[in-house]
């Protein structure tokens, strides 16, 4: 049977989006980066597999619902009677600019446990997708180890983008630690300029790139934002510009670039040549691009295929 679909590994999320500038009112969106990259995923018409935790009161099942509508299967998720979804709360500054005010967890040692893990979830996958929203708690931690394991066992590729907010870490440094450890065992890893500066503890993207050439790594990409991103894939490197549009939104575009990454792989495999990862690259810019034109991290689009592919 052939390999299809993607598996994820992630803590679902409620975003509540200030709508004014005085913060008194919110919508209420789907979030979380795990999320973003399962939705995208899904609509790329890939199959989207989604493993996390979630409760049995109204914001579950407002997430479930949503997650629903979206295709994604959440048939190797868990639900407990206690599980509280995480939210955070987007507030507008007197010019209109978008801010994280706070995050909210009230049940922070309601995660994903080893137990939750299940060598079945990964049967016929062709990739296996996770971030560092699973890795501060030592409990989730443990389960995205046995997540890592049971794909290199079954024969997934493995696919990390950090995400890295320090704000759940109780220290820098354990932060480092943990997701440099992880890094011999990805097939596939996303970094932000910034998050190569932080783990890498360099000042330049040269210098990074240096150091992450020595973990053996066979795809890497680093997002430079409005410059466009760098991809590697063994001993090519290039540089990727992207296109300029009018921005009205950043959040979750990282996240619309990896999902388009991870749709390419996953229907061609690796880059064979130079001018075929410069494509995969082009049109995942292009995709984050177009996110960052609209609000919210998962604004509607069109057919995603015909949008990257055109």
């Amino acid at each position: 049977m052939a390999r299809k679909g993607i598996l994820s590994l992630g803590d679902a999320f409620i975003d509540f989006v200030s709508q004014t500038r005085d913060n008194n009112s919110f919508d209420r969106n789907l979030g979380g980066a795990s999320v973003n990259v399962a939705v995208h995923i899904s609509r790329f018409a890939i199959p989207s597999f989604y493993i996390t935790k979630l409760g049995i009161d109204e914001d579950s099942i407002f997430v479930e619902e949503e997650m629903q509508k979206e295709k994604i299967n959440l048939d190797e998720s868990v639900r407990t009677s206690t599980k509280k979804i995480s939210k955070v709360f987007v507030h507008l500054d007197e010019d209109g600019e978008r801010h994280f005010h706070n995050y909210e967890n009230e049940t922070p040692d309601e995660v994903v446990l080893e137990s939750d893990i299940k060598g079945q979830s990964f049967e016929n996958k062709a990739i296996f997708y996770f971030g560092s929203g699973t890795l501060f708690h030592p409990h989730a931690r443990a389960a995205t180890k046995k997540a890592i394991s049971l794909a290199k066992e079954k024969g997934l590729l493995i696919a990390f983008d950090a995400n890295i907010r320090l704000k759940r870490w109780n220290k820098e440094e354990e932060c480092r630690e943990v997701i440099r450890e992880l890094l011999p065992f990805v097939d596939i890893l996303k970094l932000s300029r910034e998050e190569l500066y932080f783990l890498m503890e360099v000042d330049t993207v040269e210098e990074g790139m240096e150091e992450l050439a020595n973990l053996n790594i066979p795809f890497q990409l680093v997002t430079l934002g409005e410059k466009g991103a760098i991809g590697r894939l063994l001993e090519k490197k290039m540089h990727v510009p992207a296109e300029a549009v009018n921005v009205l939104d950043t959040n979750g575009s990282g996240d619309a670039f990896m999902a388009t990454i991870l749709f390419y792989i996953h229907e061609k495999g690796f880059p064979n040549s130079e001018e075929e990862m410069v494509n995969y690259i082009r049109c995942a810019n292009k995709l984050g691009a177009m996110v960052a034109t609209k609000k919210g991290s998962l604004p509607p689009l069109d057919n995603y295929r015909s949008l990257v592919l055109k």
